[in-house]
């Protein structure tokens, strides 16, 4: 009989156990950094479309204020005007929707209006009025004052 014949056992080709959880170690590392990254994307892209939401509000309501003397005292001032009006919001447009996934805070810290763009506050003393919007990348709430309105001024938050 021959040995000639018989397999090395050393010789066969393949992947030891080891080696094949080093491989699912590092695609899992590699995951958890695409994911961390698209989270940190769409926090951003948030971000912006909340400030341009904010923007667009602020110079809405300049335009009602250079139109009729004052700032308007709710946000359905602006929604609620004739269409013709330079200071029109269609407040059922995307941007002004529960879609846009925006999250505001009152000035107590408390969560309002879940999934709404903005927060409106009429602010008496001085006069004027504060948008506030959410700020997805640092958790906070972002401040817009209009008129004479300050952080130090009285504003009443009202529904929108």
């Amino acid at each position: 009989m021959s040995l000639t014949n018989t397999k090395d056992v050393s010789s066969q080709k393949g992947f030891t156990i080891v080696e094949l959880l080093i491989v699912v170690v590092i695609i899992g590392i590699l995951a958890a950094i695409v994911l961390v990254a698209y989270n940190g994307l769409t926090n951003r892209a948030r971000l912006a479309s909340s400030q341009e939401t904010a923007s667009t509000l602020a110079k809405k309501a300049e335009s009602y204020n250079a139109e009729n003397g004052s700032y308007p005292q709710t946000f359905a001032a602006l929604s609620g005007a004739a269409a013709t009006t330079s200071y029109f919001v269609d407040a059922g447009s995307v941007d002004f929707k529960a879609t846009t996934n925006v999250t505001v805070q009152n000035a107590a810290g408390t969560t309002t209006g879940a999934g709404k763009t903005f927060n409106w506050a009429t602010c008496v003393t001085p006069t004027g009025i504060r948008i506030q919007t959410w700020d997805f990348v640092n958790s906070a709430v972002i401040k817009t004052y209009l008129g004479g309105a300050t952080a130090a001024s009285t504003c009443t938050n009202t529904a929108t």
